[in-house]
């Protein structure tokens, strides 16, 4: 294991920790809000087993990094955290694409910073994986858009929300989660600039995963979540939506896309099978059936033994 301190440009600290093999084709995972890059350590070690090397990082304030007493917002951890995380990666793998993976607000704050950044997106990203990453269709029922506008008027007033056992492990920035909110009521991802995000990525090119789970119907439903991948401009995006109608072990939840058991043998060879297909890797564990999703047998899960967590 490699740990690595790389400053941000605005005076934080963001810690990169790689596992996994020296050689080979390289991944970078972040987390969603209110959370921190144990809950992608499942995800990071199964990469790993398939011949990865994985590089996690925290965003600012969260899990190893130093704490904050500044509060952001998405377009902070994409300009600022994302930024200096990928440039340190890209400086330490000699130039190598990665595909960069992001759970949630992960995903949207690689959106946004690919959005801002196309030129160093097409240089120095290979794919794109974005799990439950959504900016526009939470609200799209009366029920869910009157919950969205009196949570956003709740914590109108508030500079921090506490963790806890419900959202997560980690404080979020009350910023963060007000524009997350107006993205979703307005309908329009849009920057502090006035920039048009989904604009924007029209201009990006480079192919995209994305994945939701049948069961985010809240956070994340899955036409938000492929309405941000079919942004991009490219011509290889995939979209999977994960439940059982769809040959996955189960109609995943938001959290449980990224951390369920049961989304190691079904969830995590989907994305190894799409990175594969793009820039090769030497796999270490073979299934014994057809992937689950593929649309064929929904009883023929692949079976993966691992070694204990």
């Amino acid at each position: 294991m490699q740990k690595i301190y790389v400053p941000t440009r605005d005076g934080h600290v963001i810690v990169l920790t790689r596992i996994g093999p020296s050689e080979g084709p390289v991944v970078a995972v972040t987390h969603g809000t209110f959370s921190n890059v144990t809950s992608c350590k499942r995800l990071g070690r199964f990469l790993a087993l398939q011949g990865y090397g994985v590089w996690l990082f925290d965003w600012r304030g969260h899990g190893l990094n130093p704490p904050t007493t500044h509060d952001y917002d998405l377009e902070t951890v994409a300009e600022e955290d994302i930024e200096s995380a990928l440039g340190e990666i890209h400086r330490q793998e000699e130039g190598r694409r990665l595909t960069l993976i992001g759970h949630s607000g992960g995903g949207i704050a690689a959106a946004i910073w690919a959005a801002r950044r196309p030129d160093r997106a097409h240089a120095y990203l290979a794919g794109l994986v974005l799990l439950a990453a959504q900016v526009t269709h939470a609200a799209a029922t009366f029920a869910s858009w009157a919950a969205i506008k009196g949570y956003r008027a709740w914590i109108a007033r508030r500079q921090w929300l506490t963790a806890s056992g419900m959202v997560g492990p980690e404080r979020e920035s009350a910023r963060l989660m007000r524009q997350w909110c107006y993205w979703n009521l307005q309908r329009k991802f849009v920057g502090y600039d006035g920039m048009d995000y989904l604009r924007r990525l029209t201009e990006v090119r480079i192919p995209v995963l994305a994945l939701a789970g049948s069961a985010d119907r809240v956070i994340a439903p899955w036409q938000g979540c492929e309405a941000l991948a079919r942004a991009f401009g490219g011509k290889d995006i995939e979209f999977l939506l994960c439940g059982k109608a769809t040959c996955f072990q189960e109609d995943y939840s938001h959290s449980r896309l990224l951390m369920a058991g049961n989304a190691q043998s079904d969830v995590y060879p989907r994305i190894a099978q799409w990175m594969k297909l793009r820039i090769g890797a030497a796999s270490s564990l073979e299934p014994a059936h057809g992937l689950a999703g593929d649309g064929a047998q929904c009883s023929e899960a692949p079976q993966y033994t691992l070694p204990p967590l």
